[in-house]
């Protein structure tokens, strides 16, 4: 194999042993099912829509109105989360160390903050610190808080180098029952890493024979299986590596390094025919991948190994014309990208909501800017200078609807202060009137008439209109009679007067009870009514008194944030002009360091050709010479 190509195994196995260790940590972050709060459960509601920003504006105003009481200490952690995926590494980091500095006697709210200060420092670069910060972690915990926090001090540890270190943590971790599949892998690396090579093949070789249920697993069964395969290249068994190579789906992401790797295999065991069948194949696929133009040199490589120097000679040339034309391509992309096409292409997709915008930026697009994303997009810098870019757009325009919004405020002022004035008169009048006075007095007067009747037993008191009306008929009757002389006919009138009189007696007085129980609940109903009636007269006075100035201060406040959005909305906008002009330069440094891979490719072809001529007119006879 040339040394070029072992160089690039070597360096290809080195960035597989770090990607693959470094899986997302996002498991420890998942809030608790259980709502008791409302309020929590709006926040909860974005929160699993992945969309965060909604849920840190709801989460701050349900804090400030204090409307999570049996969630506030999980609120907190939850906002520092979100804090921290919007990379504000200094208010997450604030929000953590109070929760810690509380001296709060719940020991997973402890290591849970422990473990998001582990994962600040360790965004940041500061490996000591992280690992100083993942070590406090301990305890009890839940399943998912531990394998996170192994996951990231096994990363951590590899990182700084530690590899026995990380060996003895993953293999201390693996009979509890946070272990995924996923620390096995981390296992395996640390392992082939500390030069354990069978043990970690071991490891590595579980994972890659294993089904894969999902799509998940079978991603790292394929990453499994390329590792292992080319750390068998690596210590010259291309046998073995071979046949684990192999194992790596034809249709997967790692396909095309799987393909590359297995042709090395066989070119190894000098079987350059069977090197060919993987490396024609791969010679076929999207050229914009490095393994895809790796393979245009290696096919003419092994044609002249079999001493094909003529189809070596024509192989050698169309790869360094598909070179060319890359580099021209290249060229393209770079120049589109400096004249703000990338950010173009960006600023026209859907931005939906949180992190789902990230899986679907793979676009199906020509355009040159965009071209090589999938190169781009397997930078982790790139990725979250994207991430910051979309989030940029996303507040921009939030302000620019809060721009129409605060338009709206006015005129709802506006409007309250309309009808306040086209009521005023009226309320006015009635402060001024005297007819509540009136009938607070004839309230007075029923209830001292109740009272008297109460007192006195009179009965006819409570009598209802038709009955008053027939006792004053019967009393002014009896007073007529009184003044006729007595004979038969007076005594018979004066005798019906008296029985018609006794019946109204008997009926006062056998509904005297339940008349005068319902007399004093009207009388209770009129003072609770006459009550509310006073209270809204002092109401309209209140009212009248600080509603104008009311007014005066919510045009202040509108005011006031509407120049807070204007300055914020500048703030933003160049921000995101900086953030883009760190994006194209990202994205041009990635592709001009291609365009110098594939120069030397070129060169390395160019050089390789006359190396062929020269071996073909050593040998004309095996081909009949080159033309």
């Amino acid at each position: 194999m040339p040394v070029i190509a072992r160089t690039r195994l070597l360096l290809l196995l080195l960035l597989l042993l770090l990607i693959g260790i470094t899986r997302t940590l996002a498991a420890a972050d998942a809030p608790p099912s259980s709502v008791k709060d409302l309020q929590y459960g709006e926040v909860l509601y974005y929160y699993f829509q992945q969309d965060y920003f909604d849920s840190i504006v709801r989460l701050q105003i349900a804090q400030q109105q204090q409307r999570l009481p049996n969630h506030a200490t999980e609120a907190e952690l939850m906002l520092g989360g979100l804090d921290l995926s919007y990379g504000l590494r200094d208010e997450a980091n604030r929000i953590f160390q109070r929760l810690l500095s509380e001296e709060t006697s719940d020991v997973s709210t402890r290591n849970r903050a422990w473990f998001y200060l582990a994962k600040i420092s360790w965004q940041r670069g500061d490996i000591d610190a992280a690992l100083q910060a993942i070590e406090r972690v301990q305890g009890s915990m839940t399943a998912a808080t531990r394998t996170a926090a192994i996951n990231l001090h096994s990363l951590l540890l590899l990182q700084q180098g530690n590899n026995k270190a990380a060996i003895g943590l993953l293999q201390d971790a693996r009979s509890g029952r946070g272990w995924t599949p996923f620390l096995n892998y981390n296992l395996g690396i640390g392992l082939i890493r500390d030069q354990q090579q069978q043990q970690g093949a071991k490891q590595l070789d579980r994972i890659g024979d294993s089904r894969g249920r999902t799509e998940e697993l079978r991603l790292l069964r394929d990453k499994a299986n390329l590792a292992l395969g080319y750390s068998y290249l690596q210590n010259d068994s291309p046998e073995m590596a071979r046949k684990t190579l192999e194992r790596v789906r034809l249709e997967g992401p790692l396909s095309n390094r799987a393909l590359l790797g297995t042709g090395w295999a066989d070119a190894e065991s000098e079987n350059y025919p069977a090197a060919l069948v993987p490396w024609l194949e791969l010679s076929s696929r999207d050229s914009t991948d490095p393994a895809v133009q790796e393979s245009l040199l290696a096919i003419p490589y092994a044609m002249t190994k079999m001493n094909l120097h003529g189809r070596a000679v024509e192989h050698y040339n169309d790869g360094i014309r598909q070179l060319i034309e890359e580099r021209q391509k290249l060229d393209q992309s770079i120049s589109a990208i400096r004249q703000g096409g990338l950010l173009d292409l960006l600023q026209q997709h859907d931005l939906g909501a949180g992190n789902g915008w990230m899986q679907q930026l793979h676009l199906d697009s020509d355009a040159p800017a965009l071209r090589y994303q999938l190169a781009l997009m397997s930078s982790h810098d790139f990725q979250e200078a994207v991430k910051n870019y979309r989030d940029l757009l996303v507040l921009q325009a939030n302000l620019s609807a809060w721009k129409g919004d605060i338009a709206a405020y006015d005129d709802m002022l506006a409007g309250r202060q309309a009808r306040f004035e086209r009521h005023r008169p009226a309320a006015q009048q009635a402060l001024q009137g005297t007819r509540l006075q009136t009938l607070q007095q004839r309230h007075a007067a029923l209830a001292e008439n109740l009272v008297h009747i109460e007192t006195t037993g009179d009965a006819a008191g409570l009598a209802n209109p038709e009955e008053a009306r027939q006792w004053q008929q019967l009393t002014t009757i009896g007073e007529q009679l009184a003044r006729l002389p007595d004979n038969p006919d007076t005594a018979v009138l004066r005798d019906k007067q008296q029985r018609l009189r006794g019946i109204l007696v008997w009926q006062f007085q056998a509904d005297y009870k339940s008349r005068l129980w319902q007399s004093r609940k009207q009388l209770a109903e009129l003072d609770t009514l006459l009550a509310r009636s006073q209270q809204g007269i002092g109401s309209l006075q209140q009212a009248d008194l600080s509603a104008p100035s009311g007014f005066g201060d919510f045009n202040r406040r509108i005011a006031a944030n509407r120049a807070r959005i204007e300055n914020l909305s500048t703030q933003t906008g160049a921000t995101l002009l900086a953030q883009g002009k760190q994006l194209e330069h990202l994205a041009i440094n990635e592709l001009e360091q291609q365009q110098q891979r594939v120069d030397a490719y070129i060169i390395q072809a160019r050089f390789a050709l006359a190396q062929t001529y020269d071996n073909a007119l050593q040998q004309p006879a095996a081909e009949g010479g080159v033309q």
